[in-house]
């Protein structure tokens, strides 16, 4: 069992297995519910450029995202607006061969208005707007020879029909693409369901997803006490994800060649598409000494999600006498998750008047990513492999702002490390985040701020699990992600 909660841990190159006496299969693991628990695109363009740093250096709309305390501190109306354009490369190896990927799209950042009361005493502000706070687009890409293990073997379960109900038998063959397309038969003495097609097979594969988390928010501040203000942001979330795999498999090599078995090449498309929506509360306070320095603090809720998912996996075969097969199993589902309390501590010093150094710290108890209200056992297992999987981890952020007076000019930069969830992993799992970025007053109240993000990190993810052989169909990768972001700011 261990095995298989580790092999199957890597993101978004999973299979969809048919159950018995079902018309779909469980399309959930506990890397949908880490996938929808990361918010990995930043909000503003300043906060990007000093590595990310929020927490305890938050003085502009995109406090409503990150520290809404912060938003005490502004004494003017602000309207923001931001762009970004996020890319995904990934060089995977599989088999001694490499090939490389790549996935890119730009998406509206944020877009918003803080709206500060005219107070006697103290501060109180409000703010409403939208940011994009995750992107879910990546690729992946292999093509090799693998002498040991084929997909076609991974989706024929082993199973002895004679011990099972007429009903349960007839569900199982006929959701079950190998059996339905010629490339699985069965003994009929023996009962057993076996695969036509088990190694010595090329390889490839292609997967694109896409998508992202939108975040709409209404809050505000207020000062509780001289120098420290209290902010809550309540947020409503939507966003879509869509996964898009190809995998084939071809008997290059013509291993395959008596009859009626004369396999040429499979063909296994997957797919899946889902619409997400969910809400968190976001707390936050912020101690500040004008000029001097700010420390801040904030508590994320667990996001409650609703996911509505349709899916489908649709098998072609091609056989060397010119035979082919075809078919197609779809399916939809629902499902309800929770996410972990995410809480996040930093602080901002003020050097004179042209240094800012900030760094932020957010702790995660991963273990506490659960799918609710179900009463299915798969997800109830699939709750058990969470805990047993994930630790708790600690994203350090760090960064800083020289201020050119002389040139109106703000130079930015920063650096950011995000441990894997996961237990045991090595340290080249680890997610390296570099920034650097810009800010410059274009008009009196008109500011214009500028950002890049470069990352890095190591992972593998298997294309499909066989019992008792770990890495099957392995693909290890080195993944690079670029970030731009734009924002322009009024103030007035």
């Amino acid at each position: 069992m261990n095995d298989f909660k580790y092999s199957m841990k890597r993101l978004f190159f999973f299979c969809l297995f048919v159950a018995w006496g079902l018309s779909t299969a469980q399309a959930q693991y506990a890397e949908d519910i880490l996938r929808f628990s990361l918010f990995n695109t930043p909000v503003g363009a300043r906060s990007m450029g000093m590595g990310n740093t929020s927490v305890g250096v938050a003085n502009d709309f995109s406090s409503l995202f990150t520290n809404p305390a912060g938003l005490a501190s502004m004494r003017s109306f602000e309207f923001s607006v931001g762009l970004s354009n996020a890319g995904y490369n990934n060089d995977a190896a599989f088999y001694g061969v490499n090939t490389k990927s790549d996935n890119r799209v730009t998406n509206l950042n944020n877009l918003g208005i803080v709206y500060p009361i005219p107070t006697s005493r103290g501060s109180l502000t409000f703010a409403f707007g939208y940011a994009r706070v995750a992107n879910y687009s990546s690729s992946a890409a292999f093509d090799g020879f693998n002498p040991s293990s084929s997909l076609v073997d991974a989706l024929t379960p082993y199973s002895n029909l004679n011990s099972m109900s007429k009903q349960d038998r007839d569900a199982l063959l006929r959701n079950n693409i190998p059996y339905q397309i010629f490339l699985a038969d069965v003994d009929t003495v023996r009962g057993v369901f076996y695969p036509i097609v088990t190694d010595s097979v090329q390889q490839t594969g292609t997967v694109r997803e896409s998508g992202g988390m939108n975040n709409w928010s209404l809050g505000g501040a207020i000062d509780v006490a001289k120098n420290l203000s209290l902010g809550v942001g309540v947020n409503i979330l939507s966003g879509s994800y869509t996964y898009d795999r190809v995998f084939t498999e071809t008997d290059t090599r013509n291993v395959y060649r008596r009859a009626p078995f004369d396999f040429n090449r499979f063909r296994y498309e997957s797919n899946i598409q889902s619409d997400i929506s969910g809400y968190n509360v976001l707390i936050g306070l912020m101690y500040r000494k004008q000029g001097v320095f700010k420390i801040g603090a904030t508590v994320k809720t667990p996001t409650y999600y609703e996911i509505s998912e349709n899916f489908s996996d649709l098998g072609d075969s091609w056989f060397d006498n010119g035979d082919r097969g075809t078919w197609k199993v779809p399916g939809s589902t629902k499902y309800n998750i929770k996410t972990p309390i995410v809480l996040s501590g930093g602080a901002s010093v003020q050097i004179g008047d042209w240094l800012v150094l900030a760094g932020d710290a957010e702790y995660t108890d991963w273990t506490e990513m659960e799918f609710t209200n179900t009463e299915n056992p798969d997800l109830i297992e699939e709750n058990r492999v969470i805990r047993n999987i994930f630790r708790g981890t600690t994203n350090l952020r760090g960064g800083a702002e020289v201020i050119l007076w002389g040139l109106g000019l703000k130079l930015r930069g920063g650096a950011g490390w995000n441990p894997s969830p996961y237990k045991d992993d090595p340290k080249e799992y680890d997610q390296l985040y570099y920034t650097v970025g810009a800010g410059i007053a274009v008009e009196e109240n008109v500011f214009l701020n500028a950002a890049l993000t470069l990352g890095n990190w190591k992972t593998f993810r298997d294309n499909y699990y066989i019992p008792g052989f770990a890495g099957a169909s392995r693909t290890k990768e080195s993944v690079t992600t670029n970030n731009i972001n734009i924002t322009l700011s009024y103030r007035f």
